[in-house]
């Protein structure tokens, strides 16, 4: 079996556009067949939550439509995003609060972070920031820019109540899963 994890072989591979395919060997794996069958168990969950990353969600978009750097998750093109993560209502003690008025048409924003267009100036930018590599996600705790979900489930909820995807909880359990392989 070709091996694709670890930190040699991420920093070894070309940065492409793609799915995650880590864990394709452990698709439809029958527990028992590999190693022990809670173990077998623990894989096939993982191979699950990896190919709900890669597939469009009931919503109609998918986690690899922005996390879409083959096996790292970063975005290929470098595009940053608003995924509601500096909402106003998100707001933890001890953040700041800003409120801001676009000049052209006097629309006000609330937001926690402005995100790039505190650099750009530009309104499109507002609340929109860079896509991490997921790579050794489960030891970079607390998540989002700003920490407001203190664990991989609070990640998949946020983006289930922020963008609308859809999972049942086993699916957010087996998306869980994959994402603390990483």
């Amino acid at each position: 079996m070709r091996r694709l994890g670890g930190p040699e072989n991420l920093s070894a591979q070309p940065a492409v556009s793609g799915r995650f395919n880590l864990f394709d060997a452990w698709i439809d794996l029958v527990p028992g067949s590999c190693t022990n069958p809670s173990s077998d168990r623990r894989r096939a969950q993982i191979a699950r939550g990896q190919e709900l990353f890669n597939a469009q969600n009931r919503n109609g978009r998918s986690c690899n439509g922005c996390h879409n750097a083959q096996n790292n998750g970063s975005n290929i093109n470098g595009n940053l995003f608003d995924i509601g993560a500096s909402r106003a209502e998100l707001r933890q003690p001890g953040m700041p609060l800003y409120t801001v008025r676009n000049t052209t048409t006097l629309e006000v924003r609330l937001t926690t972070d402005p995100g790039r267009a505190l650099k750009s100036g530009k309104w499109a930018d507002m609340d929109r920031f860079k896509v991490p590599s997921l790579r050794g996600l489960s030891a970079r705790a607390p998540y989002f820019h700003n920490g407001i979900a203190p664990a991989l489930d609070d990640v998949v909820l946020h983006y289930q109540r922020a963008l609308g995807f859809v999972f049942s909880p086993e699916e957010r359990r087996d998306l869980v899963a994959f994402l603390a392989a990483l």
